[in-house]
């Protein structure tokens, strides 16, 4: 797993380089967004961009928006020192798929990664992943999966990652493919903010809810013919969320 950190501070830059290299990972580092954005012209795209929110020059909300622009099927998360609730939304926005707050365990931010690259659709080898819980695709070979679902004028391609609305391809991030192919398998049901927090960003994450709402709102805005009055992806309110048929276009 390739992976961009930029941190301007040396020491939290080190730490975290030295954990994610104990775990398997590689590491290209960057103290400024200037150079993170030139490690991604010399060797990139990486799997994983870590990207510090306060930097000296551009921000890291600036590279955020680069990367994202650039890469689509990138995985992207902030790391802040900020608590305001602004700041983490900024950063969804702009199209991260995940935030880790300073001062933050190399175990939670590792945890946030690999969950992150099992929603990028990549399967780790049990040698070097002995305590992933991701599984390696080879068993998948006796196990009969869809290889498309269809909604409407919607079809997402299992095995591809693509996404069609009236067969023309809608770019996803990571993220919000995962969240996509879990509300169209359940088309129709209310699916709990909740439920959708532990089956996208895992079960011991320690995040908040907003995560699940700015991601929706993101899909909204290319799918909906009117983000404001959505006809596809339903608020259930103070519950969650459901994906309705609709009518093709």
């Amino acid at each position: 797993m390739k992976i961009l950190l930029l941190e301007d501070e040396e020491a939290i830059r080190g730490f975290i380089t030295i954990n994610l290299k104990r775990s398997g990972m590689t590491v290209s580092e960057a103290d400024t967004g200037e150079r993170a954005l030139a490690l991604v012209e010399q060797g990139g795209p990486f799997d994983i961009a870590l990207l510090d929110v306060m930097l000296p020059t551009i921000s890291g909300f600036d590279v955020c928006r680069q990367l994202r622009e650039r890469f689509p099927h990138m995985g992207i998360i902030m790391l802040t020192a900020k608590a305001q609730e602004e700041d983490k939304i900024h950063g969804l926005e702009l199209g991260a798929d995940d935030y880790v707050q300073k001062p933050f365990s190399p175990g939670e931010l590792i945890a946030r990664i690999r969950s992150l690259y099992r929603r990028m659709g990549a399967f780790h080898s049990p040698q070097t992943e002995s305590n992933d819980s991701s599984v390696d695709i080879r068993d998948h070979e006796s196990i009969q999966l869809p290889s498309e679902l269809r909604s409407g004028p919607f079809r997402l391609l299992i095995q591809e990652r693509r996404f069609y609305k009236n067969e023309v391809e809608i770019v996803l991030t990571p993220t919000e493919w995962s969240l996509v192919k879990l509300l169209m398998e359940r088309e129709g049901e209310g699916v709990s903010r909740n439920e959708i927090l532990t089956e996208i960003w895992g079960r011991y994450y320690t995040g908040e809810l907003k995560v699940v709402d700015v991601n929706i709102r993101r899909i909204r805005q290319k799918i909906e013919p009117n983000a404001a009055d959505p006809k596809f992806l339903e608020t259930i309110w103070g519950f969650g969320y459901r994906w309705k048929r609709g009518k093709d276009e």
